[in-house]
């Protein structure tokens, strides 16, 4: 086995970030979610309904990563869509459903019995520290290559940082 002291960062991290999802998954698979779906119906939760376009943005992901994440979460009755005058502005929305607020409230109950994936509050704490120092070293090089206009990160659906 090759000693992980001599793994490169990203190999590091994303062998990390595999092995805490797996874990975080195993056990909300028990009510019917995931990392990545609980994530959405928090931030839908706390904040109320809001264009795809915004969620988007609040998870930094594409609007085409959520769009696939969408469908299925519709067809699983966990996030519906409402329209625009249901919140008072015109458009389409997305809304988080009762049944969503249920298996929501589930998976926080199974959140609060176990640890997730031993990442306690100091770790926590220094994940938090890396991923705004990473954050700020791309902002800074952003004049020197813009992105495309309206780009955004491609990958897994993350929660914003809190604080």
């Amino acid at each position: 086995m090759q000693n992980e002291g001599d793994w490169e960062p990203v190999r590091l991290l994303s062998t990390a970030a595999r092995l805490v999802r797996r874990e975080v998954d195993n056990k909300l698979r028990a009510v019917g979610l995931t990392q990545e779906r609980v994530t959405v119906l928090r931030i839908l939760l706390a904040d109320g309904p809001m264009r795809r376009a915004e969620l988007a943005r609040r998870l930094r992901v594409t609007a085409q990563t959520l769009g696939t994440a969408l469908v299925s979460m519709v067809a699983q009755g966990l996030v519906e869509e409402v329209p625009g005058e249901t919140v008072g502005r015109s458009g389409r929305w997305m809304a988080i459903s009762e049944r969503g607020q249920k298996l929501l409230a589930d998976a926080e109950n199974l959140e609060q019995d176990t640890s997730t994936a031993g990442i306690g509050p100091e770790l926590r704490s220094e994940l938090i520290t890396l991923i705004r120092a990473l954050e700020r070293g791309r902002q800074q090089q952003a004049p020197h290559r813009p992105a495309p206009a309206g780009a955004q990160h491609e990958g897994p659906l993350v929660p914003p940082l809190p604080g």
